[in-house]
């Protein structure tokens, strides 16, 4: 019997969803780190201390959702390469590019 029957062929196109994945935070990731920096400086009238909790939660969650959408991604390309890992795959790298997408409405949303 030969030695390689037993294992899992590789999945082709397992290069695809990290990448897409990754194409789309780039410019969620310049969308983001604009206005970012605006709302950074919209923090400047009231100081670091004296902004109220509507300002400060959305500028602490966005490098935090960005983040972890980042992670989600590169997790899509670290999984095994087996065609039953697909799904779990194509869904890492959805939900990574959802979580980074959210930043850019939650600092819409930074006022006093």
């Amino acid at each position: 019997m030969n030695a390689n029957s037993g294992r899992s062929k590789r999945d082709p196109q397992w290069w695809l969803p990290p990448l897409l994945g990754a194409s789309a935070l780039v410019p969620l990731f310049f969308v983001g780190f604009f206005l970012y920096s605006f709302s950074m400086m919209y923090t400047d009238s009231c100081g670091p201390d004296r902004c109220p909790v509507t300002v400060t939660v959305p500028l602490t969650a966005a490098p935090v959702l960005y983040g972890a959408g980042t992670v989600l991604v590169l997790l899509s390309a670290l999984l095994p390469w087996w065609p039953v890992m697909r799904t779990a795959r194509i869904t890492l790298a959805v939900t990574g590019v959802a979580s980074a997408a959210v930043v850019i409405p939650v600092l819409l949303t930074t006022h006093r």
